[in-house]
């Protein structure tokens, strides 16, 4: 499971899937990544050590389906438990999952009787990774400039850059753009399709989603108690 909605986009021509295909796949991301969305903060709180960000943001970036979900449960952890380490980590998971979409479609294509062209191939590659990707790498820059003693970029001090910074990642991007991103997905669920499809792919949904979530809890917490252990 990568970027769910971005998968699907990326391999539904690789493999000649249709549209009623496509709009199933898609409701199943939005239903089972939702109850995640909503169950996982609360998980992560109960079962990890308390402090233990790096842990909880890495089972949240493993369990949850899309990225826009995996934003916002690990927003909704970091406001509910004021642990704002906890997006970090998650974002860094569940965009390193992303990275391996562009190997998987060719893949499937291949599997699937069909070649994975140049299209399907471009269309693989999750751009905002990309942008991640650069973000970070401006924040780290400024803050490097910052810890210096200079100003970030030279224009900025280290208070003025930390709170515009902070503003851009936790008000604009978890809570304005990320609402418009998971608008976006639950606006893509085609409801006719379902009458063809029956209960059998949220089943088979459901299977999936129970064991993606419990393999990265078991990996998050076997890597939380040995971090703990070697210390």
């Amino acid at each position: 499971f990568f970027a769910q909605v971005t998968a699907i986009g990326a391999t539904a021509p690789a493999i000649a899937a249709t549209q009623a295909e496509v709009a199933v796949a898609v409701a199943n991301v939005v239903a089972f990544g939702s109850f995640g969305m909503l169950a996982y903060p609360h998980v992560a709180h109960a079962l990890f050590p308390e402090g233990d960000s790096k842990h909880k943001g890495l089972f949240i970036g493993l369990a949850v389906h899309d990225t826009a979900q995996v934003m916002g449960c690990a927003a909704s952890y970091a406001e509910q438990y004021a642990e704002e380490a906890v997006v970090s980590a998650a974002a860094v998971a569940k965009l390193t999952r992303n990275v391996f979409l562009a190997g998987v479609v060719p893949l499937m294509a291949v599997r699937h009787g069909g070649a994975a062209g140049a299209s399907s191939f471009a269309a693989a590659l999750p751009t905002f990774v990309l942008g991640f990707v650069g973000a970070a790498g401006v924040r780290s820059l400024g803050d490097t400039q910052c810890a210096s003693g200079g100003r970030a970029f030279g224009v900025f001090a280290a208070d003025e850059w930390k709170a515009n910074a902070d503003w851009l990642g936790g008000v604009l991007g978890t809570k304005i753009l990320l609402a418009t991103g998971l608008a976006g997905v639950g606006l893509s669920v085609d409801a006719k399709a379902f009458r063809s499809a029956g209960l059998r792919p949220f089943a088979v949904g459901a299977a999936g989603a129970s064991l993606v979530g419990g393999v990265g809890l078991a990996v998050s917490l076997a890597l939380s108690r040995a971090t703990r252990e070697g210390e």
